[in-house]
């Protein structure tokens, strides 16, 4: 999965039936086992309404087991009955208790018991008055699952929705699906997995790409008719040398130059636990290594074709991969866009070492992270691109498998405000706009989830993101499911201009749901006509930045 849906770490939790039996996969640190380890125990204390949602609390533990368990929410039956429950949720018991609960786990050195399960109300819509059973999953021995006390006694509560923030009346006709993997797939690993692209190449063909790591696209004479296809445009290579920065790779932003030659930079994962250097065999987080690769295609962008190593290189932090230190490194999620005589488009990156930062007790970061626009004149030379130091465009951008970096903190790009977790850019004519698509599934100092938008004159100086509709809106017009949203991006159907940068007031917004229940390979990229007329700063009139007076 690309970087736009891994820039948090969460407590993983991925139940299996088997047997009628609720198994858990659980992503937590090394848990400590006695000799003789206990069943399952717990008590469900009740179902509140806290802050903007429902939340389901108690405790649970395995006797004997001073670390955490997970908790796996059931609705209208046990895991094991007859007909079986269905799984809501879940998460981990692991929230500091009192000494009481302590005693009953049979736990002397105190561990962390509690647990405070959110209930969402895209869930409660469809779980809603049904019986709740909760399961403790065991850690240790042979000891089984087991409900806990409690379970059968509450109901799931109808859900109560947040009132909505003031927005715009932004949506201007339904959503419109451009690729179901239920109908569109040619392989199980077929999926839209990163922000939807596109261009139109010399025959006039528009290409529709939302990459995974084996790239297909859309392919029609317009956005509105371009078919999925089976046709591989750039396959992985699953390369083992992390120098050759070969591994996966997602081609997510692309630039036609002549209708011919098409620049693709590659977004490339190098997953250590798969070539036997780390920790777990499948570790997602520690082992994962970052880096932006450049890759071409000749023949109108039917098929891309990457460099041979070093000179497949784009941009990377100055540091090596570092085995059981991730996530490491930096990604370009958003386009490429030209105005005047530049290429510009952002790259975003981890705060790292882990747990880094200017708090006590803390190491220090080699790199703070955030958001950092960059630049260049030519497309076609990759070492060209440079970063916003803050006071112009002089970050160069070192490779560190190819020579000593005797400076690292010069090679490293500052982060710009309001432009954390953008996906997209686009370019407004009439008032010279810089115009960037963002989607956050968190609360933030800009509000609450949902889609934003933010402008710039100058691709610097960015105003604070603008709330266009929140996620909740988004999910109350869903049918009964488990959905999350990600990878938003502009494409208007009424540019003129090759690489669809340009956008009028009424472009098509592209994004990718996801079937929570049914993951991660059901998904739906969607686009839906929206308004931006409302976004009054579009109407203004802003000096024009040097070099920046004309869009091609």
């Amino acid at each position: 999965m690309s970087s736009a849906t891994r820039k948090f770490s969460f407590w993983l939790l991925i139940p299996l039936a088997v047997g009628g039996i609720d198994l858990a996969v659980c992503s937590s640190a090394t848990q400590a086992q006695t000799a003789h380890p206990g069943p399952v125990t717990g008590v469900i204390d009740g179902v509140a309404f806290e802050g903007d949602q429902y939340y389901v609390h108690g405790w649970a533990c395995q006797e004997g087991q001073h670390a955490s368990i997970a908790v796996h929410i059931y609705a209208n039956g046990p895991a094991g009955g007859k007909p079986p429950g269905t799984f809501v949720t879940g998460g981990p018991a692991n929230l500091s208790n009192e000494p009481a609960v302590d005693r009953e786990c049979h736990d002397a050195n105190g561990g962390k018991h509690r647990f405070h399960i959110a209930l969402s109300n895209q869930l409660l819509r469809t779980f809603q008055n049904k019986k709740l059973f909760a399961h403790g999953i065991a850690i240790a021995g042979n000891a089984e699952n087991a409900l806990i006390a409690g379970s059968g006694n509450f109901k799931l509560p109808a859900p109560k929705w947040p009132p909505d923030p003031p927005t715009p009346n932004f949506l201007d006709g339904p959503a419109v699906a451009a690729f179901d993997t239920r109908k569109d797939s040619c392989e199980q690993i077929d999926i839209p997995d990163a922000a939807a692209r596109a261009f139109r190449d010399y025959k006039g063909t528009v290409h529709l790409i939302a990459s995974h790591y084996v790239t297909r696209a859309g392919l029609g004479p317009t956005l509105e008719t371009a078919k999925h296809n089976c046709q591989v445009v750039y396959q992985t290579p699953h390369d083992g040398n992390v120098a050759d920065f070969n591994d996966y790779t997602w081609l997510n932003s692309f630039y036609n130059v002549d209708g011919k030659r098409i620049v693709a930079l590659g977004h490339m994962e190098y997953h250590g636990w798969e070539h036997g250097q780390c920790a777990g065999k499948t570790d997602t987080i520690t082992c994962w290594y970052n880096v932006q690769t450049f890759n071409l295609s000749e023949d109108g962008g039917y098929h891309f074709s990457r460099p041979k190593p070093p000179a497949n290189y784009f941009l990377s932090l100055p540091y090596k991969y570092q085995v059981n230190q991730g996530p490491e490194g930096v990604s370009v999620d958003a386009n490429i866009v030209k105005v005047g005589d530049w290429y510009y488009t952002a790259m975003s990156g981890w705060p790292w070492p882990p747990n880094c930062g200017d708090g006590k007790g803390l190491r220090p970061c080699l790199n703070h992270g955030g958001t950092c626009p960059i630049r260049t004149a030519n497309i076609l030379d990759a070492s060209s691109w440079r970063g916003w130091d803050g006071k112009g465009f002089n970050v160069a951008f070192a490779d560190p498998y190819r020579g000593s970096i005797t400076n690292p903190v010069s090679h490293l790009c500052p982060q710009v405000p309001n432009i954390e977790f953008l996906t997209g850019f686009n370019y407004y004519e009439p008032a010279h706009l810089f115009i960037g698509t963002q989607f956050t599934p968190v609360e933030t100092a800009y509000g609450p989830p949902g889609v934003y938008f933010t402008t710039s004159p100058d691709f610097v100086h960015w105003s604070k993101p603008a709330l266009a509709l929140t996620m909740n809106q988004m999910l109350r017009r869903e049918p009964e499911g488990n959905w999350s949203y990600a990878y938003f991006s502009l494409i208007d159907p009424r540019s003129t201009d090759s690489n669809f940068m340009t956008i009028t007031d009424t472009p098509y917004l592209y994004y990718v749901r996801s079937d929570v229940d049914h993951g991660p390979y059901q998904r739906v990229l969607f686009r839906q006509k929206i308004k931006l007329n409302w976004l009054a700063v579009l109407h203004q009139k802003p000096a024009v930045p040097s070099g920046a007076s004309k869009a091609h």
